[in-house]
């Protein structure tokens, strides 16, 4: 999992409620450190802060869009901070949570998700639709034998 956040104790906060849930996770603090990951990492999840200082995260987007790479988007400003042609992509409101991040995460990995940022999106299947298969029925695992 890409976790990009420029807060130092933010950082390792949600860093340890990610290793609580099994996963493993790359670290970018700076916005040209998680476009080097973003470009050359292959992700199932990324989890993007917003604002990083005075940039944004828009650029990782774009290219885990690309990849067609699951992510959220954490922000204070919940989805009204958000660039109109982002603001389908999953928003976690910070302060983060551990109960609504896994939610998402499990959100990501087994419904539909916008998989590019324009109108022509495309939809990955979503398994919580499958009638033996209730939104939120299990709990997220990325390492089920942990």
């Amino acid at each position: 999992m890409l976790l990009v956040e420029d807060e130092s104790l933010v950082a390792m906060n949600v860093e340890d409620m990610l290793l609580d849930l099994g996963c493993e996770v790359v670290l970018a603090m700076r916005l040209d450190k998680a476009l080097a990951y973003a470009s050359s990492e292959p992700f199932d999840l990324a989890v993007l802060d917003v604002n990083l200082g005075d940039a944004r995260s828009y650029p990782v987007a774009d290219l885990l869009f690309e990849r067609c790479t699951p992510f959220l988007f954490a922000t204070g400003y919940g989805r009204q901070g958000l660039e109109g042609a982002y603001r389908k992509v999953p928003v976690l409101q910070k302060p983060y949570q551990a109960g609504p991040l896994e939610h998402l995460l499990i959100h990501l990995l087994t419904c539909e998700v916008p998989a590019r940022k324009d109108n022509l999106e495309l939809r990955v299947a979503c398994a919580c639709q499958d009638p033996g298969c209730p939104e939120g029925s299990g709990s997220f695992r990325a390492d089920p034998g942990r």
